[in-house]
Formats: structure tokens, sequence, C-alpha cells
């Protein structure tokens, strides 16, 4: 029981218990209990924690959470990211393990080794999430979606997030950290114009992957920075 209970650090229990009591806070507030809103909270907040720890078991976590939010985005209209997560995030979730499990670092079954991007290689990250953003967010306002420029930004930017994030780099938190303040944004606008409890679940549980994207942050570039002193 003590070593599953130090496995998290006082900082990642603040998330883990932040996002239950919010689950119960909402319920008290609306009187709506919502429970696949629930479940993909938890599941989401467990698996954003564990890549933060470089832990191969957020994938578990993450294919349910990623399919249970697919059904909710689908129930709003966000087309953006029923895309993203029934078509990308649910594969990449079966990727991501395969190609963590090759990555892992000496000594360690479930953990991997962090590195960074070059400046050029940061520099054509910017420009290449630029123009996804700005081209997806035209072609999702042509078919009406509510929030065009936001759903586009969480889309593509979560694409390339993804793919940073199974390639082991550290620079896929600043994408994390944008992509949060977007979705919380789109998710306040979904509960204001719907007022479903379900809603702001969501967007609390975004909060808290905002909170946790920035702790990913420093962990991932002190790694990063370790492995490469070692090589």
């Amino acid at each position: 029981m003590m070593k599953f209970l130090r496995f998290f650090s006082p900082y990642e229990w603040f998330l883990l218990i932040t996002i239950i009591a919010l689950n119960f806070v909402v319920f008290f507030i609306t009187g709506e209990w919502d429970a696949l809103s629930a479940i993909a909270t938890v599941s989401g907040v467990l698996c954003v924690v564990l890549v933060a720890k470089g832990h191969i078991s957020n994938y578990l976590f993450g294919l349910i959470q990623v399919s249970l939010y697919t059904y909710l985005s689908w129930g709003v209209g966000y087309w953006g990211e029923v895309a993203l997560n029934g078509l990308y995030y649910v594969p990449m979730q079966f990727i991501g393990f395969f190609m963590w499990s090759k990555r892992t670092r000496e000594g360690s079954r479930t953990r991997v080794k962090a590195k960074n991007l070059t400046t050029k290689q940061r520099l054509v990250l910017a420009v290449v999430c630029l123009v996804l953003t700005v081209a997806g967010a035209l072609v999702l306002d042509h078919f009406d979606d509510p929030a065009p420029l936001l759903d586009s930004a969480t889309t593509f930017l979560s694409i390339v997030a993804m793919f940073l994030m199974v390639k082991t780099y550290s620079e896929q938190w600043y994408l994390w950290i944008v992509v949060n303040l977007a979705t919380i944004t789109m998710w306040g606008m979904a509960f204001f114009r719907e007022n479903q409890a379900g809603h702001l679940v969501i967007a609390s549980m975004w909060c808290v992957y905002l909170l946790n994207s920035i702790h990913g942050l420093v962990v991932w570039k002190r790694a990063a920075k370790s492995a490469t002193l070692t090589n």
C-alpha cells in the first residue's frame, strides 16, 4: 500500500484528488451526475500524470479516456475533436505503447528517456502548427463548427503533440499547454450554450490537464537535459 502511495508525488496526488473532487463539486452544484464524463476525466488525468512521469502505463488509461471523449464530443458537435480522438488518438495509444516499449530507460521496463528538438526543428514545428491551425479553421467554419479556430487548434496541435509524445520529445508540452487552454475555452462555451453538467466536468478536466502540462514540461526538460549530459 505504501509503495502505491509513494508512486505518485504529492503534486500528482493533488491533481488526481482535484479532478475527483471537481466531479463531486459539479454534481452538488448542478444536481446532475454524468458517469461517462466522470470516468473520462479521472482516466484522462491518470493518463497525463503517467505521461509526465514517462510511465508506459499511461496508454491504458489514455485508451479509456479518448474512447469516451470521442463519444462526448460527438454529442456536442465538435467534429474536429471527434476525428482527432476517434481516428487518431485511439490507434496512437497502441502505436505509442509499442514505441515507448522500445525506448525505455536502461534498467527500466516502464519509463522512457526524454529528448529535445534542435532550434531549426522548433522553427519548422512552429510554422507547421500555424499553417495547419489556420487551414483547419477555414474548413471547420465551412461545416458550421461553433468554434472553428479553437477546434482546429486543439485538433491539429494535438496531432503534432501526440507525435512528439510518441517520439519522446519534451517540446510536446508547449503544445499541450496551448491545446489545454483552447479546450478549456471550448467546453466552457459549450456549457454556457447548453447548460449541461457534463460539459463543466470536461472543462474542469482540462484545467487539471493544464496544471499537469506545466509540471510535465519542467520534468521532461530536466530529464532531457540530464540525458544529453550523460550521452
